[in-house]
């Protein structure tokens, strides 16, 4: 069975903001290096569009991609061969990042880390690549351990570490009886927080929901995510929305160019195509 994507507007509110936010970084000087996290990889090209039969504005950007597209998301999409499929977050990191990095990607499903593993042996031939790391598993189990620090995988302290998340939903609500793997709790997001507290340098956290409506209404999913992030010493930089449902939050310990993302909000609505 071919790894699929969901082919929506959640896409591009996903990966142009990672984009930015991997722009923001690499112009800003000093930062030696890149320690990038993914608790959800995905397949490095997932091949099988789930709403081939709903064109929306991921359609439209896609059909418009070309070298001198206006976005840096849209040129490296281009550049990453859109008619084969839809990349993952860590394809943009490879892609965009000039200087030495390292990846740590957790993904839970079999199939997929069967994708992941011949893309990361690639990858690691790269000499800008210091340390690449594939977790078959759940990425709570990985983070329990606590997470490397820059230095322990071959890039300085001071390096940026990005830690990126792709939840089916962010949970406002605690104690769930019956949780499900694809969803964030709060009680995750205070897990993921005492797994980087050791960690020294600049951090920035990408948390995107897609399913943050009815009882789970964006202002809530804010409120409990700043009462436990900011409680580990982040600032909320940037909450990129798509609707109601879908949006992008971006938190910041120790960056010292965070004004900037606070623009991102206002950047994307302008460069987001009209249905």
């Amino acid at each position: 069975m071919a790894t699929t994507y969901k082919g929506n507007v959640g896409h591009l509110m996903q990966h142009w903001t990672l984009c930015e936010l991997l722009v923001l970084a690499g112009s800003h000087h000093p930062t030696p290096g890149l320690n990038y996290i993914d608790a959800h990889a995905m397949a490095p090209l997932a091949v099988k569009n789930q709403s081939e039969d709903k064109p929306d504005r991921f359609a439209k950007v896609r059909d418009r991609l070309s070298q001198s597209s206006q976005s840096t998301y849209e040129r490296a999409w281009y550049e990453l061969e859109p008619t084969k499929g839809y990349p993952n977050s860590a394809a943009f990191v490879a892609k965009l990042w000039k200087d030495k990095f390292s990846l740590l990607l957790c993904e839970i499903d079999p199939e997929t880390n069967g994708e992941l593993e011949p893309w990361l042996q690639d990858i690691r031939k790269l000499d800008r690549c210091r340390h690449a790391e594939l977790f078959q598993g759940d990425w709570r189990k990985k983070f329990e351990g606590g997470l490397l620090p820059p230095s322990k995988t071959g890039l300085k302290d001071e390096a940026l570490t990005l830690v990126s998340f792709d939840p089916d939903m962010c949970s406002s609500h605690w104690n769930v009886a019956k949780k499900n793997l694809r969803i964030i709790y709060p009680e995750d997001l205070e897990a993921a927080m005492a797994a980087m507290q050791h960690l020294k340098g600049s951090i920035l956290i990408h948390l995107p929901t897609f399913s943050a409506f009815g009882d789970n209404p964006q202002g809530a999913v804010i409120a409990s995510a700043n009462s436990i992030i900011a409680g580990a010493g982040f600032t909320l930089l940037a909450v990129v929305r798509v609707h109601g449902s879908m949006m992008s939050l971006v938190y910041a310990r120790n960056v010292p160019w965070s004004a900037k993302v606070a623009e991102l909000p206002d950047r994307f609505r302008a460069w987001l195509p009209a249905r």
